[in-house]
């Protein structure tokens, strides 16, 4: 019986992973300079991949109703999944994020921060009616039972994440600079009022790092595979998220792209992925410590 004792084991004396703390120090000042930069503040492509490389930065992955204590499935967020049937404009990212009682797909929309929400007359501008739309039309396609199965399967959701379990989806913008509304307090109000049901909106300057989302990879989806494609500095192997990293294919990969961490840390999760995907994969698991790491 395997039930009552550990079928796992740690190396405790391998190079560490970077700390959060030094980490989330250089990702803030990273991001502040980011922002600043005008000339990336037009270039929607460099911030989606400045979030694939710290997915972080990016809000709902543990929801955006209050705060769940479920990880996100798988583990990672999903980079531009492909909605079958939705050909105009896929979702920028998506977090499939659930609680003991639902679980809520995250679609999100990214535009250049450079963008207004509002003209000088107080109209709301054509560029975030556009985005706006974007979100309804997820909606829609969420709407048609069909489509839900068809999540289901494509995004190879297990029965044991579903069964008990509604679904909900969620949709975010991530729109404009907070500085368009300093001193407008009548249009910061108005913005509140443009958001329809499930949907949240966000300035880029509201977006900060999330200590929970330091194990969380990035992939993307193909021909039915999670692809990882990058693994945070601050990302330790263990039994905690073992089961489903290990359906993400390519983290070995990721970890050799990644020039924040170390040549030593590099070469110890190399040698090391390949022993917890085998264990994530295993039947029997035991008793779980969700603060064993290595």
């Amino acid at each position: 019986m395997t039930y009552f004792k550990k079928t796992y084991e740690l190396i405790n004396k391998g190079p560490k992973a970077m700390s959060w703390n030094h980490y989330e120090e250089r990702i803030t000042k990273e991001w502040s300079d980011f922002l600043e930069d005008v000339s990336k503040s037009k270039n929607e492509k460099i911030y989606q991949d400045f979030f694939e490389e710290n997915p972080c930065l990016i809000p709902g992955a543990f929801g955006l109703i209050g705060r769940s204590g479920h990880a996100p499935y798988p583990g990672a967020v999903i980079s531009q999944p492909q909605l079958s049937g939705l050909f105009k404009r896929i979702p920028d990212f998506m977090w499939i994020a659930n609680d003991s009682g639902t679980i809520y797909p995250v679609f999100i929309e990214i535009e250049a921060p450079s963008k207004r929400w509002f003209l000088d007359n107080g109209k709301q501008s054509d560029d975030f009616t556009q985005a706006h739309n974007q979100l309804a039309e997820w909606r829609q396609w969420f709407s048609r039972p069909n489509n839900v199965n068809l999540f289901l399967e494509y995004f190879q959701i297990p029965t044991s994440l579903t069964k008990g379990r509604a679904i909900r989806p969620l949709f975010l913008l991530i729109y404009g600079r907070r500085s368009e509304f300093e001193q407008k307090p009548y249009l910061n109000e108005k913005r509140k009022y443009l958001a329809r049901e499930d949907e949240f909106f966000m300035t880029y300057d509201s977006l900060a790092p999330d200590y929970n989302a330091r194990n969380l990879l990035c992939v993307k989806i193909k021909d039915g595979n999670f692809i990882g494609i990058s693994v945070p500095p601050t990302f330790t192997l263990g039994p905690t998220y073992a089961d489903w990293h290990s359906k993400i294919v390519g983290k070995e990969d990721a970890v050799k792209r990644n020039r924040s961490i170390t040549p030593a840390r590099k070469e110890f999760l190399l040698k090391r992925i390949p022993y917890w995907d085998a264990w994530g994969k295993s039947v029997e698991k035991g008793i779980i410590n969700t603060r064993d790491e290595e």
